[in-house]
């Protein structure tokens, strides 16, 4: 029988403690910041096997033995995103995308290597046919089907997996087009990255370009993001599969239990990015952008019309031209013109299905980007 070294008890003793406190206390966060509706499912033994995985991928990856404790517990500890089903998914994931990261040497490497490689490595795509759109790993996993926000919670499992602190960031409606989206924030050189699933690299180009349009003094447009600890500011997460339609107001109303989910606004960190992501665009002009769209009213609705459009100064000067989009195009899809700054008014001309020439001035105003929706009547 080989015995330890009376000399090195008193220090794995003290490691055996620490490893015990370190259990109790992300139980202790857990518990003490979850959804009331989970007090009564999601038992003790559940949450100290969350905490016991996230400790362990702590001491696996340098990289998140890096991340501050407080950060650590918030973002990686936690065994939900917002309130879809509570699936146990922690180890799983580990076992697929633990080999994967295994060559990176910063969480950077890793999260794009996961992000990258998701799609392919769980075989689940995005599809309007999904059941729901908060669905949980194992319904996504066994469907193959999911929504931006499915893959954004397979994403984030996949990224707390290994011990990147990961979250969901979302707008409730664009300002250029209805509809929301949420996309994930990682952890990742210090400071938070916007990430999507099955891409590249960060800050996916069609959002950046989407929320330099956002009118941040709209509240429609505020950017959040998902907190597991109540924030003080009492802000929530607009899951907008539980909003409900305000006769009334006109707007959406968010009933208690759809407010479930703290949340920061990061509005003004991420029009920072998106508007300097723009003006690093090549073909930059600093100007008042014009989204364009022409519909034909029909008894039935609005059909788009494919029109060829152009952008006139007041002497005539050809600025931009373009065809606005079609039937077929998909609803984010707008003609985008510029208006330069040195140039105060122009005009719009195009021609309608009847041989007619429209006109219609533009002109610059405060707003982010303007979107002129022009109707014309059915022959």
């Amino acid at each position: 029988m080989n015995l330890l070294p009376f000399a090195l008890l008193p220090g794995l003793t003290a490691a055996i403690c620490a490893a015990h406190d370190a259990i109790q206390d992300g139980v202790e966060f857990l518990r003490a910041h979850m959804p009331a509706q989970d007090r009564g499912t999601v038992t003790q033994e559940r949450l100290v096997r969350e905490v016991r995985l996230a400790l362990a991928a702590r001491s696996q990856f340098p990289w998140a033995a890096q991340v501050p404790w407080e950060l650590y517990e918030n973002n990686v500890l936690p065994y939900a995103v917002v309130n879809e089903p509570r699936d146990e998914w922690r180890e799983q994931f580990h076992h697929l995308f633990a080999p994967l990261v295994s060559p990176c040497k910063t969480g950077r490497e890793a999260a794009l290597a996961i992000a990258s490689l998701i799609q392919k490595t769980l075989n689940v795509r995005y599809s309007t046919e999904r059941r729901v759109p908060h669905q949980g790993a194992k319904e996504s996993l066994q469907s193959g089907k999911v929504s931006c926000t499915g893959q954004s919670i397979l994403l984030i499992c996949a990224l707390r997996s290994v011990g990147i602190p990961a979250r969901m960031a979302g707008v409730l409606t664009w300002n250029h087009v209805r509809g929301n989206h949420n996309w994930v924030e990682a952890w990742c050189d210090g400071e938070w990255k916007m990430l999507e699933y099955n891409e590249k690299d960060f800050n996916t180009p069609w959002v950046m370009s989407a929320i330099s349009m956002l009118d941040p003094r709209k509240p429609e447009n505020a950017i959040y993001a998902t907190s597991w600890k109540k924030e003080p500011s009492g802000a929530f997460f607009p899951m907008i599969w539980e909003a409900r339609y305000d006769e009334k107001r006109h707007a959406l109303a968010f009933p208690p239990e759809s407010r479930t989910v703290p949340a920061v606004n990061i509005t003004d960190r991420y029009m920072k990015l998106a508007n300097e992501w723009v003006a690093a665009q090549p073909e930059y002009v600093p100007g008042s952008r014009l989204m364009l769209d022409i519909r034909e009213e029909r008894k039935n609705g609005a059909r788009r019309l494919p029109l060829h459009v152009v952008l006139k100064s007041e002497e005539g000067k050809v600025l931009a031209e373009g065809i606005t989009p079609g039937p077929s195009d998909d609803m984010r899809k707008f003609l985008e013109v510029l208006l330069p700054d040195n140039i105060s008014r122009g005009m719009l001309e195009f021609k309608l299905p009847d041989g007619t020439v429209r006109h219609e001035p533009v002109a610059h105003t405060e707003a982010p980007v303007q979107i002129l929706n022009f109707f014309v009547s059915a022959p």
